[in-house]
């Protein structure tokens, strides 16, 4: 005999979260197939190198006319109320970064991970969790890709399906596509912190004891060698940002990094960066460059941001 829980509801009251679903499927995809072809026909019209970040905050107000026109003359399902809305959406489409747009504002985020364009996942307070965002297609995701990297004077396609760069705000991000990256490409940003933390803030977060930051400090004031080590993600570069701040003013630092994202507090910095080879493989400068050209620039100290190669000898 088996029991249960008896159902008394009627056939279309259980269809209702389905008739539910499938609606808002439909106007979902009304709304993209719109958007679509309004930025096709936007893209004829408009100079986006006009939209300027000075620029932004009228751009809704400058393209909504555009827009009307075209939902008028082609007779798009876009009522009228939800024309600022499209604008934004499409401004972010065709001069800014799209749906990450509303990621990258948020100061919560330490970490946007994008598998392809139905997949979003962020960090927020140590937890990674589904971003409640997408693309619409591969395709466009990649076009956000190349104005990402290219901002920053790089670039990836399949010939240079690989990039790790460093946004303007310090972020850094790397992009990694097909045919290297087998469901759609792939996007990681990790967010640039305003706030610096020091020791103290470690302590209050009990990610070390008060002790262990009083030795850590001493060692860092007194110029022993020291090498953080950890996983991704573990507040290796944190850490190293915190004990910079115990370097006297009057000592010349020399930075190496794959990527800059060190936050030094000192007057007297050099930073170098690597740069990866040219689509002719030429042009390459190594960590290890960097490290054997840093001996000859005086340095009191060296700080190398990253040691996985041939550069550990020359460091040593």
């Amino acid at each position: 005999m088996a029991f249960g829980r008896v159902n008394k509801s009627s056939p279309a009251q259980q269809a209702k979260p389905l008739e539910a679903v499938a609606a808002e499927v439909s106007r979902l995809d009304t709304w993209r197939d719109a958007k679509s072809r309004i930025r096709s026909a936007l893209v004829d019209v408009l100079d986006s190198s006009d939209f300027t970040d000075e620029f932004r905050a009228d751009a809704v107000a400058r393209i909504r006319p555009i827009v009307e026109v075209i939902v008028r003359d082609q007779d798009l399902a876009v009522a009228m109320s939800d024309l600022d809305r499209m604008c934004r959406e499409l401004i972010d489409e065709i001069v800014g970064f799209g749906p990450l747009e509303q990621l990258i504002s948020r100061d919560d985020i330490a970490d946007i991970m994008v598998n392809g364009h139905k997949t979003v996942y962020i960090e927020v307070n140590g937890r990674v969790e589904i971003a409640p965002i997408s693309f619409s297609s591969d395709e466009q995701l990649l076009q956000i890709c190349q104005r990402i990297v290219r901002q920053v004077g790089r670039r990836i396609d399949e010939s240079s399906p690989i990039c790790d760069a460093r946004l303007l705000d310090g972020s850094r991000v790397n992009v990694i596509i097909p045919p290297l990256a087998i469901d759609g490409p792939v996007l990681t940003i990790r967010k640039f912190k305003k706030d610096r933390l020091k020791l103290d803030d470690l302590v209050k977060f009990r990610s070390i004891t008060r002790p262990g930051a009083a030795l850590l400090g001493l060692l860092s004031r007194v110029r022993c060698n020291t090498i953080i080590s950890g996983g991704t993600g573990s507040g290796k570069t944190t850490l190293l940002n915190c004990l910079t701040a115990y370097i006297d003013d009057g000592e010349r630092i020399v930075t190496c990094e794959d990527t800059a994202e060190l936050q030094l507090q000192q007057r007297h910095i050099v930073r170098l960066e690597t740069r990866p080879p040219n689509i002719e493989g030429a042009g390459q400068v190594t960590m290890g460059d960097l490290v054997k050209n840093c001996l000859r620039m005086r340095p009191d100290r060296i700080i190398v941001g990253e040691v996985r190669g041939g550069e550990s000898f020359d460091l040593l």
